[in-house]
């Protein structure tokens, strides 16, 4: 009888508390975040949209996004 390799458990080991999900916390979607807020804040600095619109778009886009307005990664307009 052989070694078996690789992974035979039959779930995440580490479980789910129905926190966040990991992919709302990786890199690409955290640096996807981030480049949106700046074409926001671009936008209002050029005066093409008012404080209380770029304050609406920084809340819509976390939510795209999958952050909790709370968050420590999410912005506050």
């Amino acid at each position: 009888m052989g070694t078996r390799e690789g992974n035979s458990a039959a779930g995440n080991a580490t479980g789910s508390t129905g926190a966040r999900s990991p992919e709302q916390y990786s890199a690409n979607n955290l640096m996807a975040y981030r480049i949106s807020l700046s074409l926001v804040d671009r936008l209002a600095a050029e005066g093409v949209v008012t404080a209380a619109e770029r304050r609406k778009a920084y809340t819509i886009i976390a939510k795209r996004h999958g952050l909790s307005l709370d968050s420590i990664f999410a912005e506050n307009a």
